[in-house]
């Protein structure tokens, strides 16, 4: 089979591979497309090598069809529809035994540890595989890895009718964000992005004010439609110096959720006393714990708006190239995904 090996630091070799046997309790999929995610990105830089274990297959956003089951396997069936959940965790440390498998110290992440889906076959558990509708695209069963991240980050506002939100960033997570907190009960929802090409994506989907901080005053425009502040903001941008602007704007008993992933060496400077003046929660959120049932039944019930997220379907030869254009050309490219039998 052909696959795109991740070899070294910004190496990236097309290779043939064996077609992978699945375990007796694993499921064999056939890749009909894989997500270029920011963290892909990471690791073609280098960024994660404490995660990472080349040579891998990276790609974890996995969508395909069913090529064969293991023997131990009853619940699947050949040609079913399906996506993956690529958190693999060893389901006997301390974070595993309370439910917090995206927490593991011994993760062996599909596209990190254990080849993914830039191939035209992977392999994964068959706990780790949830099923699709027929007619649901595999531009749609990509983003339900995504969006079951967001969902994680999206349970720990604990939102409250009436209040405000703001989403920091417009690429692929910063659009789930929005698409999520403009289905709940938030008064107002702004959105903050420099891409025009990404601000008129945005827009499309629905928030009460998109802004343009690289030529607009983000804080004056946040305060000019909350003056107390922002009860709920979301860095979906990964850049430290969102990340600063951001929390001063969080109102009094407000959260601030890093999603994005910053650079490993980033730093930002806080203020300890506005936080405790405040009452203010800053939390983390990464990887989906458990959350791929739910957000697979959002995808496929269309609550989700992923003509307007994925950009891109590219043949597995341009996966370096994508990786590039992902931090080069954001304003023509969102989300771009590998379909790897063009």
């Amino acid at each position: 089979m052909q696959a795109a090996v991740f070899v070294d630091d910004r190496n990236i070799e097309l290779q043939n591979l064996p077609k992978p046997t699945p375990a007796p309790h694993e499921v064999l999929v056939k890749v009909a497309a894989c997500g270029v995610c920011g963290t892909d990105v990471h690791i073609y830089h280098g960024h994660l090598q404490h995660e990472v274990q080349p040579p891998v297959v990276p790609g974890h956003e996995i969508a395909g069809v069913i090529d064969s089951v293991g023997s131990d396997v009853t619940y699947f069936r050949k040609g079913q529809n399906v996506c993956v959940d690529p958190v693999v965790a060893c389901g006997c440390c301390r974070y595993c035994r309370i439910a917090r498998p995206n927490l593991c110290p011994n993760l062996a992440t599909i596209g990190y540890v254990r080849n993914g889906g830039f191939a035209q076959f992977t392999a994964a558990p068959a706990a780790n595989i949830y099923p699709l509708d027929p007619d649901t695209p595999a531009t749609a069963g990509i983003l339900v890895e995504t969006l079951a991240c967001v969902l994680n980050g999206y349970e720990k506002l604990a939102l409250r009718p009436g209040q405000t939100a703001m989403v920091l960033g417009a690429g692929t997570v910063g659009l789930l964000w929005t698409q999520l907190l403009r289905q709940s009960p938030v008064s107002l929802l702004i959105v903050s992005e420099p891409v025009a090409f990404r601000r008129d994506r945005a827009a499309r989907l629905g928030p009460d004010l998109v802004v343009d901080p690289a030529n607009e005053d983000l804080r004056q425009r946040a305060l000019d439609h909350a003056p107390e502040g922002i009860d709920y903001i979301i860095d979906a941008s990964g850049d430290p110096a969102a990340v600063a602007q951001g929390i001063d704007l969080v109102a009094k008993s407000g959260t601030f959720v890093v999603f994005g992933i910053c650079p490993p060496d980033a730093t930002v400077a806080i203020n300890p006393h506005q936080i405790y003046q405040k009452e203010m929660r800053i939390v983390g959120s990464k990887m989906p714990p458990y959350s791929l049932q739910r957000a697979s039944q959002m995808v496929q019930a269309g609550m989700i708006d992923h003509e307007n997220i994925v950009t891109d379907l590219m043949p597995l030869s341009e996966l370096p190239a994508a990786l590039d254009l992902f931090e080069s050309a954001r304003d023509r490219h969102v989300k771009m995904a590998i379909d790897p039998w063009a």
